[in-house]
Parts: structure tokens; sequence; C-alpha cells
């Protein structure tokens, strides 16, 4: 993994909530980078509008900044599993660039 892709800095999870309040659904797009990784099965589970559920209505395990400025955001998902979704926020809106279901032994410390 190329360095600006690691996280730089963990950011404290209230003060990551304050800052995405202000955003809605609306606000919130998936690129075209967002589900590449994933199968047709998969793709019908993970929208959009699921992923977005999990930015605005669910608290965070973890937040982390990374070296290229996007936010690494951790929820607990189910089984013993994480969520890592990746994003970019914006004054206008938050872009979600890809995110990852983790073992959650792979929660970073």
């Amino acid at each position: 993994m190329e360095r600006r892709h690691r996280i730089e800095k963990f950011e404290d999870v209230a003060s990551f909530k304050e800052r995405v309040k202000y955003y809605n659904e609306t606000d919130i797009e998936c690129t075209s980078h967002t589900f590449f990784r994933l199968s047709e099965k998969q793709r019908k589970i993970f929208t959009c509008y699921k992923i977005a559920e999990f930015l605005l209505y669910k608290t965070p395990a973890k937040v982390g900044v990374q070296y290229n400025q996007n936010y690494a955001v951790f929820y607990d998902y189910k089984e013993r599993r994480i969520l890592k979704v990746v994003i970019r926020l914006m004054p206008n809106k938050i872009n979600i660039v890809t995110f990852y279901i983790l073992d959650s032994r792979q929660l970073p410390r």
C-alpha cells in the first residue's frame, strides 16, 4: 500500500460526527471507484444509499485521516467484521472513494 493511503493520524469520533452532521443523503456521492471490487451479488447488498446510512446514522469505531487527506472511517459491521469506508470530505458533499469489509482484528490501533 502506498504511503498516501496510510493513516497519518486518528481523529476523535465525536469530532468526526460533528463534522458530518451537516450533510444529508443527497450530499453523498459514490464514485466510479467505489464498487469496483464487488461482485454483482455484493453490489445488490452494498448500495451507495446503504453506505451513506453508515456515515450519517452510525457511530464509527475509529476514524483516521490518511496522508492523502481522505478519511478512513471504521464501523462495526456484523459477525466480527469491520466496514472500512474511505471518504473525501468536501464543503458541499462527501465522496465515497471505496470501502472494504475487514476482519475485526484488522481495526487499526
